[in-house]
């Protein structure tokens, strides 16, 4: 062969060879056929498929091919959204890797987060919340990832979420861990912050939802970390009367019998914070200059910067049982009680059948129009139905999202969407844990001194920790120089009782039966009947009012207040007035005018101004 013709011939055969190559070196062309080679076609479909199978090779060619990794369905899934619910770690990372979207949300409100959340893929959760997925997402129905997982009953996933929660947000999920009775959540979100006397609007505890549901262990759990046995709900009922309309017999003995109840190293640990307490409820006051800045985390306080009026009280630690009254301090504002009382005027008792009792119901509020007797059949997070009875008032918000307006008056958990400041809620938990070791000293009396106008004593507080203790007395009228009264730790009936007179069964003797009534504004003018028995332990002395349909609120229930800049933890209750002093200001005297599980109401009475101090250090006009 000649020269030229083999010269001819290879360059045929190179031509074909890059043809060849070309075709095969097209990667969007090359995708296509892997998609295909699997069964898919080049739909948001088959994309979704893929994802949910975790396929990740699939994947990748879905997105080599030309396909928006973040396009979505009818319904607005993702692939980022299937493969989180469908557990999916791998395809997860990867999805997120390529540039997936981990804040998209779906037509029903939901994220990828949420969907791990209600499933129990912690990783896939934890992976999702590193990429920047926004745990505050509610859906339609008003369920958080939070609360869905403590709903289930996914304690990892559960203690992941937690560590950035809002007060708020861990007491809604402790509400509806009551009713589903996990445990080992309870147990999480307590350890979190859950404020266990937290109330639903139906003024439920944690405690009353778990014995009416008949969730066993979780009562235990409850009552062994101080939940209130004799708190009693919008019906005056207490946990003890919802398990016994249930049938729930065995949690009627267990509540009835505290010695069986058992003990927890948390609920030790707040029963000896409440001794310290009640003992620092002695003490005048002290005075105090702030520091300069505040301490790092385990850097002991700089120097003595404080000289105390009165000594410092030792460390009280005793033994409380619901069978024995608590030791009291001083005597329980009357007028706060009154008030407290006339309030609640207008707000009618929400009548439901405790044996049926749902989530849905938990949450059943009475804002709306009309009244009349419907059956409650709302969906339940796993898509059934959940039923019951209930006389109530229409309302055209979802159940979940009907906690919302009790809530935000400081009267119930809070379910509503709302955009969470992770970092203020993560500052004043380190606020709240550094506190810990400080010692415990009464507001009232207390003078503070700010070394600089631009720190505010009051501004800077954070609520704490919160404690009540009720009587277990309710007083259902009053008739001239007598009182009816009801025991609320005994199944027993109405014993009328005159000053002189012993409670049966109790320590407490009645010194006072007053009748009076008040005028309501939210009962516009209507008077309220606030007619009250003042009552006196005979083991220690302490006094007490109790006023007709209000649980007996002893002097100890109390919060504790907290600053970053400050050597102390001050217990408060109602009525304590304190001093505050800043360089470009004279001294301001201030009023603790309420003390609530959620917030502490303070009045400078210097100009009337108020300002609520939360668990979350926000103190707001």
């Amino acid at each position: 062969m000649k020269f030229p013709d083999l010269i001819n011939r290879l360059s045929v055969v190179l031509l074909g060879s890059f043809l060849v190559l070309g075709a095969c070196s097209n990667p969007k062309k090359q995708a296509v056929k892997q998609v295909e080679s699997k069964g898919y076609g080049l739909t948001v479909k088959d994309m979704l498929v893929a994802a949910s199978a975790g396929d990740v090779r699939t994947l990748e060619a879905f997105q080599t091919a030309g396909m928006n990794m973040d396009e979505a369905d009818g319904e607005g899934y993702t692939a980022l959204i299937m493969a989180s619910g469908s557990g999916q770690t791998a395809a997860v990372e990867r999805l997120l890797g390529m540039g997936a979207d981990p804040k998209s949300v779906a037509k029903n409100g939901r994220n990828a987060l949420i969907f791990a959340a209600e499933r129990g893929y912690v990783d896939v959760a934890r992976m999702l919340l590193s990429r920047g997925a926004d745990p505050s997402i509610r859906d339609k129905e008003g369920w958080s990832a939070l609360t869905l997982s403590a709903y289930k009953g996914h304690s990892d996933v559960v203690s992941l979420l937690s560590a950035t929660a809002s007060p708020d947000e861990l007491d809604s999920a402790l509400l509806l861990a009551s009713f589903s009775g996990y445990p080992e959540v309870l147990n999480v979100l307590l350890g979190q912050g859950a404020n266990i006397n937290v109330r639903s609007p139906q003024s439920q505890t944690p405690l009353m939802i778990a014995s009416a549901a008949g969730k066993m262990d979780a009562v235990r759990v409850l009552l062994q970390n101080l939940a209130n046995p004799y708190a009693v709900d919008l019906e005056n009922l207490t946990a003890v009367n919802l398990a016994q309309a249930a049938g729930h017999n065995d949690i009627v003995k267990l509540i009835s019998n505290p010695d069986s109840w058992g003990s927890s190293e948390q609920g030790k640990s707040a029963a000896g914070e409440m001794a310290n307490a009640r003992a620092a409820l002695h003490g005048n006051g002290i005075e105090e200059t702030l520091l300069e800045g505040k301490p790092l985390a385990g850097e002991p306080l700089r120097g003595n910067l404080v000289q105390s009026k009165s000594p410092a009280p030792s460390p009280v630690v005793e033994k409380t049982s619901p069978q024995a009254a608590p030791a009291a301090t001083t005597v329980a504002s009357a007028e706060k009680t009154e008030k407290a009382a006339a309030k609640s005027v207008g707000s009618k008792p929400v009548t439901s059948d405790s044996k049926s009792q749902t989530v849905d119901s938990l949450a059943n509020t009475t804002s709306g129009a009309g009244s009349e007797t419907i059956p409650l059949s709302a969906k339940t997070p796993e898509g059934g139905h959940a039923s019951a009875q209930t006389t109530r008032k229409v309302s055209e918000k979802t159940p979940i999202q009907q906690m919302v307006t009790i809530a935000s008056r400081g009267e119930g958990a809070s379910l509503t969407p709302r955009s969470v400041d992770v970092k203020r809620v993560q500052q004043a938990r380190q606020v709240r844990e550094e506190s810990k070791s400080k010692p415990l000293v009464a507001l009232n009396g207390s003078t503070i001194h700010s070394r600089t106008p631009a720190v505010a004593p009051v501004q800077g507080m954070v609520l704490a920790a919160y404690h009540e203790e009720a009587l277990p007395i309710l007083v259902d009228g009053v008739e001239g120089e007598k009182a009816t009264v009801r025991r609320l730790d005994r199944n027993e009936s109405d014993t009328v009782v005159a000053a002189g007179d012993m409670i049966p069964g109790t320590p407490y003797k009645v010194r006072e039966v007053s009748r009076r009534f008040v005028s309501s504004k939210e009962g516009k003018g209507q008077m309220v009947d606030v007619s009250r028995v003042e009552v006196e332990n005979t083991r220690n002395g302490a006094t007490h009012y109790l006023v007709k349909d209000t649980a007996g609120q002893t002097a100890d229930t109390y919060a504790i207040l907290t600053a970053p800049n400050s050597k102390y933890r001050y217990v408060v209750k109602a009525g304590d007035v304190f001093q505050t002093s800043q360089p470009d200001s004279s001294e301001k005297s201030f009023q603790v005018l309420d003390v609530r599980a959620n917030a502490v109401v303070i009045k400078d009475l210097g100009n009337d101004e108020v300002v609520t101090v939360a668990r979350d250090g926000v103190a707001n006009p």
